[in-house]
């Protein structure tokens, strides 16, 4: 081989070994990887994972930890096809919001650590492997239908729901029992595509409406809430919405979940096994009441549950 031959292998070997160099640093800049499955375009999930961005920042565990989010649509292949991804990609730690991409990861018997958040607490069992931990939610479905029935004379519920999300499904069981315990006949409209919502409300005659905890129904929000207003009827949203849409909303403060799912991360990462992490519930609930839409449709809500609201909307 001639000098000019070798020169220019040599300088096409170093040129391949600086773009390789290029194209690897960030991962190796990256000490530890999390996956997170965020299901669907949810506000409240949004919220959460701000407050758990906000949390690894603060530590300073973000600095050398790469977060690579899946959004998957809220329907089960699409879910585990997510936890797949994370799998292959051998994260160190996966992080899930709420019950049915828990139940994804799960499902896939995998050894990665998983943490998870707004976990419907009958669900918590369900998740519960010696590679798991996080922080689930206590709320309760009769005091959200107390309040709902103060609103209004109420006889025919409609409760939106999806038959693809398992605690969804458990939440409109157990108000199909609290309603034929009190007279009450319930309405399920099962809500696989949210963009289904209007035209599966169309032509219903309900009182009220109850909207479970179900990403799906809480993707189709505004359509849900407009058709109430038109119908002047209230409607009570569980689980997950905070903001002004619904008259009533009952959650799990998310911001706290975030902070303590991180923490959980962080504690994991530094080599502590998931089984030794404590779950635990979370201790943010809120009762959301909407005057300003009340009001507007002729509604009334009584001082006694006006007192026992955490946030009045005016």
């Amino acid at each position: 081989m001639s000098l000019r031959s070798r020169n220019i292998v040599i300088a096409l070997a170093a040129f391949l070994l600086f773009a390789v160099m290029a194209t690897a640093s960030p991962c190796l800049a990256a000490e530890n990887t999390i996956g997170v499955i965020m299901t669907g375009d949810i506000p409240y999930y949004q919220d959460l994972h701000k407050a758990f961005i906000a949390k690894l920042n603060q530590s300073g565990l973000a600095a050398h930890t790469e977060v690579v989010l899946q959004k998957p649509y809220p329907d089960k292949i699409s879910l585990i096809n997510a936890a797949r991804k994370l799998i292959a990609m051998d994260v160190d730690a996966i992080v899930v919001y709420g019950a049915p991409a828990a139940i994804a990861v799960v499902a896939e018997k995998t050894k990665i650590a998983l943490v998870y958040a707004s976990v419907y607490e009958p669900f918590a069992a369900e998740v519960k492997t010696r590679y798991s931990t996080g922080v689930y939610v206590r709320l309760s479905l009769s005091s959200l239908l107390r309040y709902l029935k103060s609103l209004a004379q109420i006889s025919n519920l409609g409760v939106v729901y999806n038959s693809d999300e398992e605690d969804s499904v458990y939440q409109f069981g157990e108000l199909s029992k609290f309603a034929a315990q009190q007279g009450l006949k319930i309405e399920g409209i099962n809500l696989k595509r949210h963009q289904e919502a209007k035209a599966k409300l169309a032509g219903r005659r309900l009182d009220a409406i109850f909207i479970t905890g179900s990403s799906v129904a809480q993707m189709a929000m505004n359509q849900i809430s407009e058709y109430a207003r038109e119908q002047r009827i209230p409607h009570a949203s569980f689980f997950f919405s905070r903001d002004s849409r619904s008259l009533i909303a009952l959650a799990a403060n998310p911001e706290e979940q975030g902070e303590k799912i991180a923490e959980k991360v962080q504690k994991i990462l530094d080599g502590i096994p998931p089984e030794k992490v404590r779950a635990e519930a979370s201790n943010g609930v809120e009762l959301i009441f909407n005057l300003k839409d009340a009001n507007a449709m002729g509604l009334k809500l009584s001082m006694e549950l006006v007192t026992e609201a955490t946030r009045l909307i005016k």
